[in-house]
């Protein structure tokens, strides 16, 4: 009830801020758009972001179910729910921080770096042999966590054009969302047949790939931010342009 009251209370704050709502796109006419072209949904950077949201998605699914059953191997099945709550907790916290800190490198070049350490940070998991380790351990990835769904949604909104933007973030939510259904299914089995330490080692597979191909991708990644950006700053207003310009 609490957790269907703050979606539901949210949404509603959310959906109340008009002024800082990006304007609609222009509507596409026949032929083409009236803003001077169409906006492409699948592309290779598009599809990069959608990797790394799946790979978000496999990360939450399988530490979610590998956290639970290893608090009921350790007959602490009541601890489960307080151990993820600290990567929780540490995801908060590492985005409150993220948030203040001036950062003068683009989104494209940020998210190899924070991927490579939120991969590195999911070894830590399969190396407890405690609750109280795994709390600990749990720690390092969550901080990771956070700056990573930041800047992945950040460079959705930079790259991809606004005549497909909203139908962008519904596909990388999409993505996220398929990918934590699918990996609690199979790491469930998993962990029945094989161990708690083979549930940890999903995300840590998923999220060192992922992170691979980003670290292959960023400096296209970039590139199509600034085309996307000059793009977008052209077709504003005077005003629009001069305050887009003059933001830090």
């Amino acid at each position: 009830m609490l957790a269907g009251a703050l979606v539901v209370g949210a949404g509603l704050v959310f959906a109340a801020l008009r002024r800082t709502a990006p304007a609609p796109a222009e509507r596409e006419v026949r032929g083409g758009t009236s803003g001077g072209g169409p906006g492409r949904l699948w592309t290779r950077h598009f599809g990069t972001l959608l990797a790394v949201n799946a790979a978000l998605g496999v990360f939450f699914g399988s530490t979610q179910v590998s956290v639970s059953a290893f608090a009921a191997v350790h007959h602490a099945a009541s601890a489960a729910g307080f151990l993820y709550g600290l990567m929780s907790a540490a995801s908060l916290l590492a985005g409150l921080v993220y948030g203040r800190c001036h950062r003068h490198s683009p989104p494209g070049h940020r998210l190899p770096p924070i991927l490579t350490f939120l991969a590195c940070a999911s070894l830590l998991p399969m190396l407890a042999d405690s609750p109280w380790q795994l709390g600990l351990a749990l720690l390092l990835p969550g901080a990771g966590v956070a700056p990573c769904v930041i800047v992945a949604s950040t460079l959705v909104e930079s790259v991809m054009d606004r005549s497909v933007l909203t139908q962008a973030f519904t596909w990388t939510n999409s993505a996220c969302a398929a990918g934590i259904a699918v990996s609690a299914a199979v790491v469930g089995r998993l962990v029945d047949g094989t161990g708690t330490r083979t549930g940890f080692a999903v995300p840590l597979l998923a999220l060192t790939a992922t992170a691979a191909l980003t670290w292959s991708s960023r400096i296209a990644l970039t590139s199509a931010t600034a085309s996307t950006s000059a793009t977008t700053t052209f077709g504003r207003l005077p005003e629009q342009a001069d305050s887009a310009g003059a933001a830090p």
